[in-house]
């Protein structure tokens, strides 16, 4: 059997970067215990020389030398990458996909039954270890390799484990789709504070401070959200005026249907891959 600690990291683009770093940082394996490919000799050269990891421009070379492949690659690439490895996957092998879209149905179509296969929906912010990544493996999945998985995504976050894979859509619609909805949330902050009149640069950065800080707040509470917006909201106050307003726009009715256009574009993309 591979070492189960070898890990290939096949398209180390910024995701799978971050997880290099992660799993560096962890100390979950070591830096002679990655091995990483990417299409160009510079971007091979960069990985070498900061992480100290083994590169290659030899997918097959990556496959043949790891247990668990993680691949970083673009949905539109899985087909040509599968064909080009899917005949020296052996039972030993982890895949790990974390191509948005590509379900475990399709993964066992291009890359065949011997390997076991994870697909994972992680989100931005695992590039500086604040991410969550929904994890979700094949039934057949040993426990040792389904907790290792596990904590691969733990070096640059949060993990959830997914037993039923038709949730896939909704978390890529929450938690993979859901850093832009607070980004355009910011955005249109600090653009009406600069109309207002505040300085763009003040403007930027006490919105973010904001952020950071009821992101903080409902991550150490453990409140409700419905609670913590109420704590904050005095009767006739400036900010029940600012919620009145979000009540009479419907601003819930619209996260609760743009969230239902990511599940439904998710689904999608997803048929178009068939």
């Amino acid at each position: 059997m591979k070492n189960r600690y070898i890990v290939g990291v096949l398209g180390a683009g910024n995701m799978g970067e971050a997880l290099i770093k992660g799993l560096l940082r962890s100390q979950l394996v070591r830096s002679y215990e990655i091995i990483a490919s990417a299409r160009r000799t510079k971007r091979l050269k960069l990985l070498e020389t900061t992480y100290g990891i083994h590169t290659t421009p030899d997918n097959v070379s990556l496959v043949e030398s790891a247990h668990t492949l993680i691949l970083g690659i673009k949905p539109q690439d899985m087909k040509a990458v599968a064909a080009e490895i899917a005949k020296k996957l052996t039972a030993d092998h982890v895949v790990i996909s974390i191509a948005a879209g590509v379900d475990l149905a399709k993964l066992k179509t291009l890359f065949g039954n011997k390997a076991k296969l994870v697909r994972v929906m992680p989100n931005l912010p695992a590039l500086i270890d604040a991410g969550v990544s929904a994890i979700c493996c094949a039934k057949e999945m040993p426990e040792r390799d389904r907790r290792f998985a596990h904590q691969i995504f733990q070096a640059v976050g949060q993990t959830i484990d997914i037993r039923n894979e038709k949730l896939m859509d909704v978390i890529t619609a929450l938690s993979g789709t859901g850093p832009a909805y607070f980004f355009a949330m910011m955005e249109a902050m600090r653009d009406a504070a600069e109309k207002l009149g505040l300085d763009p640069k003040l403007a930027l950065r006490m919105t973010v401070q904001t952020a950071l800080g009821a992101a903080a707040i409902a991550a150490q509470d453990g409140a409700d959200p419905e609670k913590l917006r109420e704590r904050v909201t005095s009767k006739k106050g400036t900010t029940w005026a600012a919620m009145k307003v979000f009540e009479n726009r419907q601003f819930w009715k619209t996260i609760e249907e743009a969230m239902k256009a990511a599940v439904q574009r998710s689904k999608e993309l997803r048929s178009t891959k068939e």
